[in-house]
């Protein structure tokens, strides 16, 4: 297996922990130059094998770059540490599917998924464990459902009430906006087989009064009325 196709998963560490972590790097100034364990477990409160065993992990979705310890920010893990820190969740989620889709382990994880759906989380993390060729330990199974968790954060899993996971359906067409196109603003018909009409022509609906006529009623009065009631409904 290559160094490409190596099939990583998080260790010791769930979305929360990894989360402080990768906002860690960008307090230290990891989006400037590399920066050491040490450097980013003073500032996320994380023990430094934490962070050790989570490195790995964390450069094979492409959030950090480096190697013998030091690491620095890539350009869209700069981004995400941002969008985190910002608490600008929407656009965080958006950026933690860039970083993981087409991910060797995530195209395992998902296709699993899509062909077994719906799987339990739990049964989920048992085969990831399979995937990635880990032992059903403590450290693993917590790395693991954070992983799952980050899966479902970014919208590539989807899980019910239930604990059910599914594919995400990531790629949702946003609703048609309510303000109509150039194309649509002249509208040909207004249900079938009606004659087309231009927005500028005049409608013509009918409106039915009631008058009720004695020898005491004031005929020029009337005409009044009915000569105001055309002017309102004729003009402009």
């Amino acid at each position: 297996m290559s160094s490409e196709e190596e099939l990583i998963v998080p260790s010791m560490a769930g979305f929360e922990i990894l989360t402080k972590i990768m906002i860690a790097y960008l307090k230290v100034g990891a989006d400037k130059e590399p920066k050491t364990r040490d450097d980013v477990a003073t500032v996320a409160s994380v023990s430094t094998t934490t962070i050790s065993l989570n490195s790995k992990f964390l450069k094979s979705i492409g959030v950090i770059d480096g190697s013998r310890g030091r690491y620095k920010l890539t350009p869209i893990g700069t981004q995400y540490a941002q969008a985190l820190d910002w608490g600008r969740l929407n656009e965080a989620n958006n950026l933690l599917r860039e970083l993981l889709k087409d991910k060797p382990i995530t195209n395992r994880t998902i296709g699993y998924v899509d062909i077994n759906k719906p799987v339990k989380k739990e049964t989920l993390v048992g085969q990831i464990a399979i995937i990635a060729g880990v032992r059903r330990e403590q450290r693993f199974e917590t790395g693991i459902r954070g992983f799952v968790d980050m899966l479902v954060t970014s919208g590539l899993l989807e899980e019910d009430k239930e604990g059910n996971l599914v594919t995400g359906k990531t790629l949702k067409k946003e609703p048609p906006s309510l303000r109509p196109s150039e194309e649509t603003e002249r509208l040909p018909y207004l249900v079938p087989g009606a004659v087309p009409f231009e927005p500028e022509q005049r409608m013509a609906f009918p409106i039915t009064l009631n008058f009720s006529i004695s020898d005491e009623t004031n005929v020029e009065n009337l005409k009044k009325i009915l000569k105001a009631i055309k002017e309102v409904f004729l003009e402009e």
